[in-house]
């Protein structure tokens, strides 16, 4: 038997003040082009449906613009899908509460930003303890889980190292360091 970890079920997420006047518009037939020259509403996600099973690694793969960080924001709710279900383990996670939805993020999900996502003001290591120290982790546990998350993505060494001191694909590799100290359940990379 399959165990589906995501469905995703005729999601849709508008952007814009009238975000019900997309969805008509949408219903009644319209492009995403005719309802943004006509209304200056824009569709970033267009009623997609698609099942991710457990342990399963699924790529979203699109041109620039397409809507593939849209979609990958809505997974984690930090994009409010405007219509549909996504469904994680049988959960809509539409209908969660802020509570809910913050235990999510902190137990389950983790994401790597296409634009890193890192505090600036940060060393790499405190970057990567950050998840762990919002879910107040023992620091001498959070700076174990770091550094083994930091070794894990090839920058041990670089542990005392500020952002602006690392080339892209390092600051990339320290949001995926972030990400896997939280041993999440899914692991979005945008």
């Amino acid at each position: 038997m399959v165990n589906k970890k995501i469905e995703i079920k005729d999601l849709t997420l508008v952007f814009g003040k009238n975000k019900k006047l997309g969805l008509e518009l949408l219903n009644a037939g319209k492009s995403i082009q005719e309802i943004r020259k006509e209304t200056g509403i824009a569709i970033g996600v267009n009623n997609i449906s698609f099942d991710i099973e457990e342990g399963e690694m699924f790529v979203i793969v699109g041109l620039s613009g397409s809507g593939k960080s849209s979609l990958i924001r809505c997974m984690n709710m930090l994009n409010t899908p405007t219509s549909g279900q996504l469904l994680i383990d049988g959960e809509n996670i539409c209908d969660y509460s802020k509570d809910q939805l913050r235990e999510f993020r902190r137990h389950k999900v983790a994401m790597v930003f296409q634009h890193f996502g890192l505090l600036s003001h940060r060393t790499v290591i405190k970057n990567v303890e950050y998840g762990l120290e919002i879910q107040k982790v023992d620091e001498t546990q959070r700076k174990k889980k770091a550094l083994e998350a930091i070794k894990l993505v090839g920058l041990d060494g670089w542990e005392d190292y500020f952002p602006r001191q690392l080339s892209g694909g390092m600051k990339q590799r320290v949001g995926l360091a972030r990400a896997l100290t939280n041993e999440p359940e899914i692991l979005l990379m945008d």
